[in-house]
């Protein structure tokens, strides 16, 4: 059985499928968090304690699969490993961020397989037949139900709505340069495309413009009148990221969402 993590006595993570869940009821509530936040997760519960510099999570996350990515989108993946864990059940912030150092996981982590871990759901005895027909009802159907909110989540469908779309922030979803330039200034302005104002990592013009569109299509990432749209594409396209603002993400009251894609899913 493949390894996973009991984070402080109450949280299951297994980085096969990238979820996290509490170990009472399971199947119960389950939340699956995208590749990078997953890896850079699996990084800091290996390293306990240990201060893991960005350097060392940029190699070890996102270089060593061929990809280029801004300072920012390390912040986007803790941001989003963190509300993980909360929308998990997670009261405690086992994420800290040393400043000038980079990130420590200070939780109490076992690691083990989930059969070792989980306390397993009490059976529900039904009372006899026209005994009392409402209770009988009801909890004939509660089981029925937590079966088909738990295949939905273990369907492919959720998997590739989480990974593609975990809605990172509804408001500042960017950190700001010394001096007041954003992490997106030396991007290559595209062109309208969509209806978004693009710009890419990329300086390849056709090549990011024909991206976007294949995303929009499927997708339905457009803008509204004046939004701005900024596509990040690794080297070895394993994966990119599209950051949409309601306006350029220089102006501090811009409000965006972002959107993580890997290639399999992107391209299936």
């Amino acid at each position: 059985m493949n390894t996973v993590f009991l984070i402080n006595d109450t949280l299951l993570f297994d980085p096969n499928d990238h979820s996290l869940r509490p170990i009472e009821g399971l199947p119960g509530s389950r939340v699956v968090i995208h590749t990078p936040a997953s890896e850079c997760l699996l990084l800091l519960l290996r390293h306990n304690h240990q201060v893991l510099t960005q350097r060392f999570l940029f190699e070890q996350v996102w270089e060593k699969q061929g990809a280029v990515v801004t300072t920012n989108a390390l912040y986007q993946s803790i941001a989003s490993l963190r509300k993980g864990l909360h929308a998990a059940g997670l009261t405690e912030n086992i994420i800290k961020t040393v400043p000038k150092m980079g990130f420590k996981s200070v939780a109490t982590v076992r690691e083990g397989t989930a059969d070792e871990f989980i306390v397993p759901v009490p059976v529900i005895s039904l009372p006899p037949a026209g005994v009392n027909k409402a209770a009988e009802t009801a909890l004939y159907e509660l089981p029925q139900r937590r079966t088909r909110v738990a295949d939905f989540f273990n369907s492919r469908l959720a998997y590739l709505l989480a990974g593609i779309a975990f809605i990172l922030s509804c408001g500042v979803v960017y950190m700001q340069r010394a001096g007041g330039e954003s992490f997106y200034s030396d991007y290559s302005y595209i062109g309208q495309v969509n209806g978004c104002l693009l710009y890419s990592s990329w300086s390849g013009e056709e090549k990011s413009a024909q991206t976007f569109r294949a995303l929009g299509s499927r997708y339905s990432l457009t803008c509204k009148s004046g939004g701005v749209a900024y596509l990040t594409l690794n080297r070895s396209l394993q994966g990119l990221s599209v950051l949409i603002c309601d306006r350029k993400i220089a102006y501090s009251t811009a409000e965006c969402q972002s959107y993580i894609f890997r290639k399999d899913r992107y391209e299936s």
